[in-house]
């Protein structure tokens, strides 16, 4: 199994994915924090494990890779491991978590 996540491109958009609503609705975050914090943990694990918890990488836009003439940011899905997911999930409990 793996998980789909948008990538991060401070200051712009970014489309709905299952992790970050999990996360915002668990946790009661606005969706930007959320997914500004999900890349900060997964920067953290690539750092420590490697890109190898990134399993691919596919651009929402393929087209744009063939013809771009605006120039537009060329955007992509990310999936990442189980396990990444998971040490993502486990590092907003350890931050966000409250009893």
């Amino acid at each position: 199994m793996s998980t789909e996540i948008y990538d991060d491109f401070p200051g712009r958009g970014f489309s709905n994915y299952d992790l970050l609503d999990e996360l915002v609705e668990k946790y009661g975050l606005d969706r930007r924090e959320a997914h500004e914090s999900i890349h900060a943990f997964l920067n953290q694990i690539v750092d420590i494990d490697g890109d190898g918890v990134i399993l691919k990488r596919e651009p929402v836009n393929p087209q744009l890779l063939v013809s771009n003439p605006r120039d537009l940011d060329i955007r992509h899905w990310l999936t990442i491991s189980d396990s990444a997911a998971n040490d993502i999930r486990n590092s907003f409990a350890a931050v966000y978590e409250t009893d």
